[in-house]
Order: structure tokens, then sequence, then C-alpha cells
């Protein structure tokens, strides 16, 4: 499953029904080479599909001949640990991802816009060949650059993950007649958790509060 930047986005900013033969692009997924129909937003966001489907789209990025090692363990390289923290070598002569970011774990709270909506946009970065070990919470800001070569986090290397958060309302779903009447805290995110967990086991263990940043928070 793929995600976008945003949730809408303006007529002007979306490119449709566009096509390649081979040789420009590969899904982000398996970096594996792309031929079909796609569509792109003016962000740079790349997606399969003639127009976006939240089902099928997977994210394109530009195609990079590479052995699939290249990506796997391109960190090793351009990556060093000082003083326990990742930090990338600078310049790496003239290397193309001397200019990426490492992504860093936040913890991550409600804005007072997401306060008064009473839901909150969560974030979370995994490693794409390590999904199990390197998974986190990370804030909005860091991803803002993520479709972009060479700024901000690295996608050919890392993932991210965009969940709703529910954080008002009743703790428990209320329901009459045995129809949902209004949505509860804890049973809403108990669902979001189960649903993207299907696809990331880890996620149950990282959200084990469903209360979390609610006022039954405990």
């Amino acid at each position: 499953m793929a995600f976008r930047k945003k949730i809408y986005y303006p007529e002007n900013q979306i490119q449709r029904n566009l096509f390649t033969k081979g040789g420009e692009l590969m899904t982000l997924s398996d970096w594996k080479e792309y031929e079909g129909f796609y569509h792109k937003y003016a962000t740079g966001e790349v997606f399969t599909e003639k127009d976006w489907n939240p089902l099928r789209s997977k994210a394109l990025v530009k195609l990079k001949k590479r052995d699939e090692s290249y990506f796997r363990y391109i960190d090793l390289k351009h990556y060093v640990i000082i003083n326990g923290d990742k930090k990338l070598i600078v310049g790496g002569g003239g290397s193309q991802f001397s200019r990426y970011t490492a992504p860093r774990a936040v913890k991550v709270l409600p804005s007072e816009i997401e306060q008064e909506d009473g839901v909150m946009t969560r974030y979370f970065i995994y490693k794409r060949n390590e999904p199990t070990r390197v998974f986190f919470e990370v804030d909005k800001s860091q991803i803002e650059n993520y479709s972009t070569d060479h700024t901000g986090i690295n996608q050919y290397l890392y993932g991210f993950l965009e969940i709703p958060w529910k954080i008002s309302g009743p703790e428990f779903d209320i329901r009459s007649n045995g129809i949902l009447t209004k949505p509860g805290i804890v049973d809403t995110n108990l669902r979001i958790i189960e649903r993207y967990s299907k696809k990331f086991p880890i996620l149950k263990q990282i959200l084990n509060n469903p209360r979390e940043h609610s006022k039954y928070n405990r």
C-alpha cells in the first residue's frame, strides 16, 4: 500500500494517464524496472496506475540500474556512527547520497488543530530490508521532502507509513441496536493498529497503548 503526502491535490497539480515503455522508472518497494501507466504530482511524487488507487498504486522513482544489494547496503558506505548517532559522510567524493539526512526517532505530540479535530496523523519510518528491526516514529517535517532525490531521508533505503490516530471522543465505541453511533478512542485505534499491522507486525509492539495522546491515557 502506498501513501501520498496529501489527501487532496488540485487538478493543476496532477498529471494522469502517463505511460512508460521502460528505462525510466522503478518501483520503490522492490527496485524493479517499471513499464506501464503512471501518474505524478507537482510535489514530485510518482505512482503506478493512470490515477490514484489507494489499494493498487505503488510509489515510483527514477530508474537506477544497479544490483539490489547496492540499495540494500549502500548505507554502510555512506553513514558512519559518531558518538552513538548515525551521521552522513559529508562530501563522499561527490556521491549522490551525500546530501541525504538520516531519519531520527521523535516523540510526536498532537498539534492544537489536531486536538480540535480529534484525530492526529502519525508517521513511521522503516528500513526497507529490515522492517522488523528498524521501525520508529518521526515527525512530519522529516518526510516533507521524502520523494525528492538528494533531500531529506533516503527513499531508496527507507519507506514510511502514515496512519490516523483518534485522540478525542468516548473511550469505547457507543452502539445503538447494534449500530455504531459514536466510535470510541480505544476501539478505533485498535482497529487502526490491526489494519496496518497486517503488513507491519511490529506496529503492535510500538503502538501498545490505544489511549495514547487522549485524556484517557494511562
